[in-house]
């Protein structure tokens, strides 16, 4: 075998290699995926069991009965603008702002608002 037939021969290995590399890769990439689209379902779920939660306790004429749904200001952390958020914005930003360090985000403030 010459060195180029040798060289053709190494090279074409590596291709082949790097092929299967590639297909693990995206096999990865489509799990990930799979896993962010679970998580969005999870999110869209949350959504709306928290909306209906909201829903009924705005509902109760008793509201002292629900403090954490009682609308307050809050300063949104990436604008500066005020907003109204219930009594129980502060444990969101709480548990996002954990998860984001635990994440590797530095400056969670400009993450949410």
């Amino acid at each position: 075998m010459s060195q180029t037939e040798f060289e053709l021969a190494r090279l074409q290995a590596e291709i082949e290699q790097l092929r299967e590399e590639n297909e693990e890769l995206k096999a990865e990439i489509d799990e990930l995926r799979r896993e962010a689209d679970l998580d969005a379902c999870h999110a869209a779920g949350l959504t709306a069991q928290i909306r209906a939660l909201i829903a009924e306790g705005d509902a109760c004429p008793n509201t002292a009965a629900h403090p954490l749904l009682v609308r307050r200001d809050y300063v949104n952390s990436m604008t500066g603008e005020t907003i109204r958020k219930t009594g129980a914005f502060p444990i969101y930003r709480e548990a996002f702002d954990a998860e984001a360090r635990e994440l590797g985000f530095i400056d969670v403030d400009s993450l949410r608002a």
